[in-house]
């Protein structure tokens, strides 16, 4: 509660009632479900933020079987990297889900860890993905490509940042030959 400045009783009330839920319907404690909110406030969630992520995280730190704090400080790094935080709580929630689910899928198709994608996005390839207008589901499949080739983790993020960059350089150097193929790199977009 100290790291999340004022914070009403009724708040503090809802708080502590998500924090046993989640131990009810998880693995992870409700010492350790209180403890995930102070890595939700260090990722700048206020109180009503972190009450409507904690049962999200809790979930994905089961599915990636990490602990909850490992799981908190992975899941809104990559939603802060990608551009999907926001102060509406509803759609903070909304983003931090999206970003979630898609790291499990990838983690369940692509011979690498929700971590490593995770990684990946927080290295670079979230804020190259932003750049050139791509979503986290694009980013996270050549993710999933290379790490069925050994690339992964920040490596991998890496990696796909300096294609996307390369790519747009190549596209303005050699327009002629892009043209000439059919290989549109710009649009309105």
């Amino acid at each position: 509660l100290a790291i999340m400045g004022e914070v009403s009783t009724s708040m503090n009330r809802n708080m502590t009632s998500a924090a046993l839920d989640v131990a009810r319907s998880t693995v992870f404690s409700a010492k350790e479900a209180a403890a995930a909110y102070y890595f939700l406030a260090s990722a700048g969630m206020d109180a009503e933020q972190s009450v409507a992520a904690l049962p999200q995280v809790a979930m994905f730190a089961q599915a990636g079987m990490f602990d909850l704090s490992t799981a908190t400080d992975l899941a809104t790094d990559a939603q802060s990297a990608l551009g999907l935080s926001t102060k509406n709580a509803q759609d903070n929630l909304l983003g931090l889900a999206r970003v979630t689910d898609v790291l499990i899928a990838a983690n369940t198709l692509a011979n690498a860890s929700a971590q490593q994608f995770s990684e990946a996005i927080t290295n670079k390839a979230g804020a190259a993905l932003r750049l050139v207008n791509k979503d986290i589901e694009e980013g996270v499949a050549v993710l999933a490509a290379y790490a069925d080739q050994g690339v992964k983790g920040a490596e991998a993020g890496t990696a796909l940042s300096v294609i996307l960059r390369d790519l747009q350089t190549k596209a303005l150097a050699n327009q002629k030959a892009f043209d000439k193929f059919g290989i549109s790199v710009y649009d309105a977009n």
